[in-house]
């Protein structure tokens, strides 16, 4: 019986190891498949450009709108130091602060905004995770940004952030505050 079973087995992972014969898609149809954009078409420009770099730097480009903040994107190099939780302030289904801290009421916490195109870190005053979850102010090189929670200690709370610049001129938004 074993002997059976065994063959059978051999040609059925055969079988579907094998790709189907057919067309192979173009680097057009893959692009598009994926969402890039075609070369000489404008980018949307509440989007993070695809190819700016995923680590944060300290400074904001020097012609950057520092009240408008963008969607996050890849943050996949950006270090936010030790931390034992974090929070994520999101408008819609879109990331626009990561924060992160220790459960060390006497350290500071750091975010992550990106603004004109390039991710910047910003720092908050000594209150340890739990005054990144109750709100906080953020400071960057400068710009401030302000969120402010609603009450409560749910894991997701709407809340108000207020990105303000050092010439005053500020905007606001409204989304979501979600802690872990």
């Amino acid at each position: 019986m074993r002997l059976v079973i065994l063959p059978l087995s051999i040609l059925a992972l055969a079988a579907c190891s094998q790709e189907p014969a057919g067309e192979q898609e173009s680097a057009d149809d893959f692009a598009n498949r994926i969402g890039q954009q075609e070369a000489g078409t404008q980018l949307d420009p509440s989007q993070p450009d695809p190819n700016a770099p995923n680590v944060a730097v300290a400074a904001p480009p020097s012609d950057a709108n520092l009240t408008q903040l963008q969607r996050l994107g890849d943050i996949g190099g950006v270090n936010l130091g030790p931390r034992e939780g974090g929070c994520t302030f999101m408008v819609g289904n879109q990331e626009m602060i990561i924060a992160a801290g220790m459960k060390e009421p006497t350290l500071p916490g750091k975010a992550v905004v990106r603004v004109g195109d390039t991710l910047v870190m910003t720092d908050a005053e000594p209150g340890g995770l739990a005054g990144i979850k109750s709100g906080t102010t953020f400071t960057g090189e400068g710009f401030s940004i302000q969120v402010a929670p609603a009450a409560g200690e749910g894991q997701s709370r709407p809340a108000n952030v207020v990105v303000t610049d050092a010439a005053g001129n500020s905007q606001n938004y409204s989304g979501n505050w979600i802690c872990a």
